[in-house]
């Protein structure tokens, strides 16, 4: 038989008494008694939260099994004594700390046999300096109503005044009241006082920004790790909508996948306030997903809590936490995030699995996105209405045409279609108007719409370093420089210790001509990545070099690269600064071979050209390329390879026909 599951009333306690239970909660968990027992860590953090919270619902046995044992809501208690088991435990371990304390606490954790409602013993307030009683009236040195009740006196007896003389009696009542009003006054402006000193000395420092450290595949099978990365980069993507919080990037987070740093540590790397870490556990049709916020900078434990939600709901389970997280560091959250925050995402459970596998691809920047693009097409296929699917695609058909590997036409045309699905499917996406942002600057040359689709997405996500590098580089290209730096910083701000953003600034300083400072951000993010794919740094390590003038270095870096237009336009332009004319011309050739299979390639001729100094061969192929709608026009305003052609009178005019300003 289940045993009775009572739920009384927890002790009602002020916000610094609370603070004191949590201080001290700390502290046991810490202690010998419970060390090499996380669960029960976890049980005592879990119920004492909950009952500082007055969340007396939550601390019944099917509650709490369902909450931290991943059991199902209505399981049966009486065969399945798990939570009970624990709770005898703690109170063992409790028992154990305060036995091994070498000397009282101010306060004692107790769990009463057949409660799981945690009691807090106080010492004396004179014993133990606690905050005041509830009251918050101050301890005077006056006779208390406890000690009237006992017969105790007061451990030092006031002298009476001295008697007045008789001529004084009758001023005798006033003089009272008026020593009486001065001492009350005196005493209430020193308890104000104290009680503003008090709340100040003792408040939480604020808290402005959050890392989300990988949720831990708690499955029991390591095929679930894209899952439980999935379900990270969800919580991060919610969490950003808040505009008030500074929220750490995926890629940054992710570097401390398995990590034995410290949570201080991590926090100092990241320049970050708290750290949000837990678990996932994918149970048949049920997914767990344990949370617990931290404030980094003295490791003191905030909040912690539970999930128990069917796959179908579990992309509202990650607005729900991201609520939570937010509403615990007391930030604003405007009612438009908290709408956003709150709306219902069901999805094919079925379609988010082949979602979650794509984007994982996407995310592990392993080159050709084919097989990215095959999962999440497939995604699409399952449900047609899966709005984050689109957006992935999208970004899939992007970086295809980015890197030359499909025609930029068709490239940048299914781009543009997935994007707008996506919007039209979900308009609060931040992906699909970032997608959409670039595709129309890409294959239309719509530098306004792509600006407002780019703002739009920062306004649902201000947070996201894909959109703030995507607009560093839209401000780059019309000429803003100025703005790209300030936008490329702020990704060195969300995303601190990943290569991408210091590959995003260093794009910036080439484009500006800063090349010294270029190359040193291109140095940081390689050492950032000891082991990268062969084509994540030789094509933007080779522009570098060529324009510093180091051409041996540059013809090196993109040779590794092969006969793709884009290494081959630059590696001619090299070899032409180089006077290695013949050599300039053979890759002019390989470049018309590629212009007449894919289109692609009439931009890398023409800076051929610039480099060789044919500039009516180089405006000719510009001309071309204008025609075809080359995406490499969209870098003719602030591109350093062709830099000799700008004083000719047609290049003006040649950028005003891009669209761009002059």
């Amino acid at each position: 038989m289940s045993t009775t599951d009572p739920v009384s009333k927890p002790d009602e306690l002020s916000p610094e008494r609370a603070g004191l239970v949590r201080d001290h909660l700390k502290e046991v968990v810490a202690s010998r008694a419970f060390a090499g027992s996380k669960r029960a860590q976890d049980f005592l953090q879990l119920i004492v939260e909950h009952a500082l919270a007055g969340r007396l619902d939550c601390l019944r046995e099917r509650m709490i099994g369902a909450e931290m044992f991943g059991r199902p809501i209505d399981y049966d208690t009486a065969n399945d004594a798990v939570v009970r088991v624990k709770a005898t435990e703690v109170r063992k371990k409790l028992a154990q700390h305060y036995q091994e304390s070498e000397k009282p606490p101010a306060v004692r954790i107790e769990l009463p046999t057949g409660s799981y409602v945690p009691k807090f013993q106080w010492e004396s307030l004179e014993a133990s300096a606690s905050p005041l009683a509830e009251t918050d009236l101050p301890a005077f040195a006056e006779q208390t109503t406890a000690q009237e009740k006992s017969g105790e006196k007061p451990e030092a007896k006031i002298d009476e005044p001295p008697r007045l003389p008789g001529k004084h009696l009758r001023r005798a009542p006033h003089v009272l009241v008026g020593v009486l009003l001065g001492s009350g006054l005196i005493a209430m402006i020193g308890y104000v006082g104290f009680k503003r000193w008090f709340r100040e000395s003792n408040a939480r420092p604020e808290i402005r920004s959050v890392a989300i450290l990988p949720l831990q595949n708690l499955s029991g099978d390591p095929r679930q790790d894209y899952f439980a990365d999935g379900m990270t980069e969800e919580l991060i993507a919610d969490l950003g909508q808040v505009s008030a919080l500074r929220v750490i990037s995926r890629t940054s987070a992710m570097t401390y996948k398995g990590t034995k740093k410290t949570l201080p540590e991590i926090a100092r790397e990241l320049g970050v306030d708290a750290i949000v870490e837990g678990s996932m556990a994918r149970e048949g049709k049920q997914v767990r997903i344990t949370a617990q916020l931290i404030d980094a900078r003295n490791d003191q434990h905030i909040w912690a809590r539970s999930y128990v939600r069917d796959l179908t709901s579990v992309l509202m389970l990650q607005g729900e936490v991201a609520q939570a997280i937010a509403d615990e560091v007391s930030i604003n959250v405007t009612p438009q995030e908290q709408a956003r925050l709150a709306r219902s995402r069901p999805v094919n459970t079925e379609a988010q699995d082949l979602y979650l596998l794509g984007i994982h691809l996407l995310n592990a920047n392993v080159g050709d996105p084919r097989k990215a693009i095959g999962y999440l097409q497939k995604a699409i296929d399952t449900d047609p209405n899966y709005a984050p699917a689109h957006a992935a695609l999208a970004d899939g058909y992007g970086w295809m045409g980015e890197a030359g590997w499909l025609a930029y036409t068709e490239a940048f045309t299914r781009q543009k279609s997935e994007a707008a699905k996506s919007i039209e499917l979900d308009d609060a996406l931040p992906e699909g108007h970032a997608e959409l942002a670039s595709a129309v600057m890409s294959l239309s040359w719509d530098w306004s719409t792509s600006e407002k689709e780019l703002r739009r997405a920062l306004e649902l996500n201000p947070n996201s370093v894909s959109v703030h590098t995507a607009y560093a580089l839209y401000l780059e290209r019309v000429g803003r420089l100025p703005e790209a730096m300030a936008e490329a910083k702020r990704t060195l701000q969300l995303d601190p210790v990943s290569s991408r953003s210091f590959i995003t600034a260093g794009i910036v300083y080439y484009f500006a001509h800063q090349y010294d400072q270029a190359l040193a951000q291109f140095q940081r993010a390689s050492a950032l990545e000891p082991n990268p794919p062969e084509f994540l740094f030789p094509f933007e390590l080779g522009v570098i070099y060529g324009a510093k003038g180091m051409y041996g270095d540059a013809v090196g870096e993109f040779q590794k690269l092969g006969d793709t237009p884009h290494a081959l336009g630059h590696l001619g332009n090299v070899y032409a600064r180089m006077g290695r004319v013949a050599e300039a011309h053979r890759t002019i050739s390989k470049l018309e071979e590629h212009v007449q299979k894919s289109g692609i390639g009439g931009y890398e001729v023409a800076l051929v050209y610039a480099g060789l100094g044919e500039k009516d061969e180089a405006f000719a192929w510009l001309e071309k390329s204008l025609a075809a709608h080359d995406k490499g026009l969209t870098y003719l305003k602030i591109d350093p390879c062709v830099d000799p052609l700008r004083s000719d009178v047609r290049f003006d005019g040649l950028v005003q026909r891009v669209g761009l300003p002059l």
